[in-house]
């Protein structure tokens, strides 16, 4: 009679196996991450051009009734509303208005380093003149909010 031995069966993967997925899996973090991280920018960068242009129209409307943008040697906005901008709470942007004479005014969004937004700083004036700055590989407008590294305002 013959004893046979069997062999017990092994499942599972090698580990040649599981380094191969483990490379794929770098190489796609490798390229999506970046990109993911300047698509959540670039979303951020709305928080500050959105208010900004809500706090010019509120500037504008102060003119039309005071024939001034200034007031007591500040913007004529109401104080309130900048202070609700810089107290709400996940705020990407920091806001300031700086009076120019009285018929001028200047409103600037600086980002919040604590968001990841540090660098960027968009501007709007009385003539609707806008600007915008952005951290070292952001390239600068001078006359639009850029919204992208390449510097177009989209």
């Amino acid at each position: 009679m013959r004893h046979t031995r069997f062999r017990p069966v092994v499942e599972g993967f090698t580990l040649i196996e599981v380094m191969i997925v483990v490379v794929i899996v770098g190489i796609l973090a490798a390229i999506a991450l970046p990109a993911y991280n300047e698509f959540v920018t670039r979303g951020r960068l709305i928080d500050g051009t959105t208010k900004l242009g809500d706090l010019r129209i509120q500037m504008e409307k102060y003119f039309l009734d005071n024939r001034t943008y200034v007031v007591s040697g500040a913007c004529g906005i109401d104080a309130a509303a900048l202070l609700q901008y810089n107290t709400e709470g996940g705020r990407n942007f920091d806001y300031s208005c700086t009076p120019s004479g009285t018929t001028g005014y200047t409103i600037v969004s600086t980002g919040r380093s604590a968001k990841g937004m540090a660098g960027f700083v968009y501007t709007v004036d009385q003539s609707n003149g806008k600007t915008s700055s952005g951290p070292s590989g952001w390239t600068a407008a001078s006359n639009c909010w850029a919204t992208r590294k390449d510097g177009s305002c989209s």
